[in-house]
């Protein structure tokens, strides 16, 4: 029975519905907290981001992925993971915690003394449940994930409202962080129910540093640059400035997000399971690239197309400035389902050290990038990001090709078709539905474009959207 519920195809509905509903807490919570906070507040919060995900990904160091990978994963495995996991979580606190009064000279913002010592929390806590998570993942039990995480957004985002209400400030955005990863570590303690039973194994972290060593490397990078905006425009601009900028990507993320999310916890696992058949594995990767397009690309253009209705009435007219910035990064983060997945693919037949070899022609066009767009202000760098993550996901196709025989033609066909289908499509539902009342738009939006879009699919009788509904249509059959 067990087996039945944890398919892959209920793992894509389940990571689906984790990132939907975690997004639409966070969005109910976001609501109440930008308007009790001004946008300052939350650009000094954004400083901490780029010193707190780098701290992250050193203390991960792709071990979790390479758990996920290991089909034949054992004890020493999976506590080896947790110790080392758990030392580098302390180191990288302790220097956050030394680093932290240079951190507040370089912004000239002393409030990020504490801040940077409160946040840097979540780091330890992550450190102790990263093999939780593999375990889980690796055993597409993702509804026990989504449970635990919305038990953790929701009482930390209402203690957040209530500080922020009190007069709080920044405080109650570092708290909410903290919290919510606490009440995370406890759950999955609870839940997951492992514990390390071994010694720490020399020769499991032989293989577990071998394979996560080049994701490590490779994601330092990608951090580095994926954060170099809050650096960037904390240091040149006005924490105003950084404070929309921060909100409009942190909106793009929830969007960013679901694919991301099913990239990693689905995708990988059940590829890996066709990692010495690459036939079968071809199909099934070119099967779940499409369906994550499908998905994305509609998403993407009505969030594109109603983001001034959206931030408003969520926000209200005071953060109408970070309209431009949504609709500009989700446009570019369109495109970043087709690259994790090929650098999932590159996971599953072990070949990270491509993954890592990828980083330097992509940051050598990040860097050029970047050094164009910040001459024509925040604006510029929002563009700057669209046109990076555009090359960098392109560069991360290479691979795929020769790997699977998987051409550049058929991946970008295969990608584009549903993005010409579903911009055009957003454009013309949107557009009869322009009054003041914003919650009316997206609303009467939604209801046009959802069913418009679906039909374009079933006209041109796409083989993914056809097989996909067609499952949906006999479960809800079955339950009848």
């Amino acid at each position: 029975m067990a087996e039945k519920k944890n398919t892959p195809f209920l793992a894509v509905i389940w990571s689906l519905l984790e990132r939907l509903s975690t997004q639409i807490v966070s969005f109910s919570i976001g609501i109440v907290l930008a308007r009790l906070l001004t946008p300052n507040e939350y650009g000094i919060v954004g400083l901490t981001t780029i010193f707190i995900s780098l701290s992250e990904t050193f203390v991960d160091s792709g071990f979790a992925n390479g758990l996920i990978r290991k089909i034949n994963r054992t004890e020493k495995d999976l506590s080896t993971a947790f110790y080392f996991n758990v030392v580098v979580g302390l180191v990288a606190y302790g220097v956050l915690w030394v680093c932290s009064p240079l951190i507040a000279n370089f912004f000239n913002e002393p409030l990020l003394i504490p801040l940077v010592k409160i946040v840097g929390l979540t780091v330890l806590l992550q450190s102790l449940c990263i093999v939780q998570t593999a375990i889980l993942t690796s055993n597409l039990n993702i509804r026990l994930q989504t449970i635990i995480t919305l038990c953790g957004q929701i009482p930390a985002g209402l203690i957040a409202i209530a500080l922020a209400y009190n007069g709080w400030g920044v405080y109650a955005l570092a708290l909410q962080t903290v919290i919510a990863a606490a009440i995370r570590t406890i759950m999955l303690w609870g839940f997951a129910k492992w514990r390390p039973h071994e010694r720490f194994s020399k020769e499991s972290f032989k293989y577990l540093f071998g394979f996560g060593s080049k994701l490590l490397g490779a994601n330092l990078i990608g951090t580095i640059f994926n954060e170099i905006y809050s650096v960037i425009i904390g240091k040149l601009f006005t924490k105003a400035d950084l404070g929309f900028f921060t909100k409009a990507n942190g909106l793009k993320n929830n969007v960013n997000s679901v694919s991301s999310g099913i990239v990693q916890k689905v995708a990988l696992p059940v590829l890996s399971k066709y990692q010495d058949d690459l036939p079968t594995l071809s199909i099934r990767f070119r099967e779940v690239m499409r369906l994550l397009i499908m998905i994305i690309a509609p998403l993407s253009a009505y969030l594109c197309f109603s983001g001034r209705d959206i931030i408003i009435f969520l926000w209200t007219d005071k953060w109408e400035p970070a309209v431009i910035f949504f609709q500009i990064l989700v446009a570019g983060a369109m495109w970043n389902p087709i690259g994790n997945l090929s650098l999932s693919l590159l996971q599953v037949v072990n070949r990270t050290g491509l993954i890592l070899k990828l980083e330097f022609p992509k940051k050598a066009s990040y860097v050029v990038i970047i050094a164009i767009g910040v001459q024509f202000g925040v604006i510029g760098l929002a563009v700057a990001q669209f046109f990076i993550n555009l090359v960098g996901n392109l560069i991360n196709l290479h691979p795929t090709k020769k790997i699977l025989n998987y051409s550049y033609m058929q991946q970008l066909f295969d990608v584009v078709k549903y993005m010409a289908i579903a911009f055009p499509l957003a454009w013309v539902t949107k557009m009869p539905f322009q009054t003041e009342i914003h919650l009316l738009n997206l609303g009467l939006a939604f209801a046009l474009f959802v069913p418009v879009y679906c039909g374009a699919l079933f006209i041109i009788r796409d083989a993914v959207a056809l097989k996909y509904f067609g499952k949906v249509t006999a479960k809800f059959k079955r339950k009848a």
